[in-house]
């Protein structure tokens, strides 16, 4: 598979870390992507000593989209971790599944981008005041994730906002990058909330507009969201909570890598993108280090957001997701 063929997607089936040490703890994650949105874990991939300071070996496999198999994964024991979005998880949850929340590496992490044609038809600058950029949206053709996503509730908590709901806009669901990219430039659809980078080469040939942003903070409403988060099954935390308080520093850890280190965007581009523009996976990395979440932890009324969110367009119950029955301690931010 061509690594560049989905900007920020990289695109490798099973990924292990490698380590000297015969006697490290190893760890199978299921991942259900591996776009920059799941940074901290491809940084481990890149460098193991992320997790092999911490004592773990880990084994990755990439599922590429199908978040569903990733909780199944998960449930049947194939795997201890499953990343994923935090709904998948939440819903799973409410629906009778036993897991934790060990890590929760990311903030908002999606954007919507319209084509430069429907801009110029709106007349509203894509620097104008949010409530205006948000008005605008009324009747356009958008496309996001399926209903109950993360990706979906926020465009519909994005378009409430501005008094409107999903019968103001023409929505349909499309979890296809590239299809989403050539529909834009086509004018099939005006545009698409998408994942962080995941859009932008519809900047490299002016087909295409970043409108709103929640990664840079357009929306301060959603910038504490969680969006990303590391599950395990309840009955394995409890029987290795030396290995889950290892597993969440590592997370953690490479947060910090991410942050800070200068060689980290290079690194992971040299393995996964070598031949990704520079500054489209800049554009996409650089972002995502924003969306980072210190200490891989969120707050409870952060979580709790999330949840609410999620109750009001599925009408479940997810009290049996509350924040203090769910998220390990470690990954329990003020």
């Amino acid at each position: 598979m061509n690594k560049t063929k989905h900007a920020l997607a990289f695109g490798l089936s099973v990924f292990a870390a490698p380590a000297a040490a015969q006697d490290l703890d190893t760890v199978r994650i299921a991942t259900a992507s591996t776009s920059v949105a799941h940074g901290p874990l491809i940084m481990a991939v890149v460098d193991d000593s992320v997790f092999g300071n911490n004592g773990i070996r880990i084994a990755v496999t990439d599922l590429r989209g199908a978040s569903p198999n990733c909780i199944a994964a998960l449930l049947s024991e194939s795997v201890e971790l499953c990343q994923v979005g935090t709904t998948t998880g939440t819903d799973a949850i409410a629906e009778g599944a036993n897991l934790r929340a060990i890590a929760v590496l990311t903030g908002p992490i999606n954007e919507i981008f319209l084509s430069a044609k429907t801009v110029e038809r709106l007349g509203v600058a894509p620097d104008a005041p949010i409530e205006e950029r948000i008005a605008a949206l009324d009747g356009l053709t958008l496309t996001t994730s399926a209903p109950g996503t993360m990706h979906y509730l926020s465009l519909g908590a994005t378009l409430e906002m501005a008094g409107l709901s999903f019968d103001d806009i023409r929505y349909a669901t499309l979890g296809d990058v590239p299809a989403m990219i050539e529909s834009i430039r086509n004018g099939q659809i005006d545009g698409s909330l998408w994942t962080i980078g995941s859009l932008a080469p519809l900047l490299q040939d002016e087909s295409g507009v970043r409108w709103i942003s929640m990664a840079r903070g357009d929306i301060t409403e959603f910038s504490t969201l969680p969006y990303v988060t590391v599950y395990a099954r309840g009955d394995w935390v409890d029987a290795n909570t030396d290995l889950v308080e290892r597993i969440h520093q590592s997370y953690a850890d490479s947060i910090v890598m991410l942050k800070t280190d200068p060689t980290a965007s290079d690194r992971i581009k040299a393995e996964y993108a070598p031949d990704l523009d520079p500054a489209l996976w800049e554009d996409g990395f650089s972002m995502a280090k924003i969306a980072y979440l210190d200490n891989a932890a969120t707050t409870a009324a952060s979580w709790q957001q999330a949840l609410d969110m999620q109750a009001q367009g599925s009408g479940k119950d997810y009290t049996p997701a509350a924040f203090e029955r769910v998220v390990i301690p470690a990954a329990r931010a003020e």
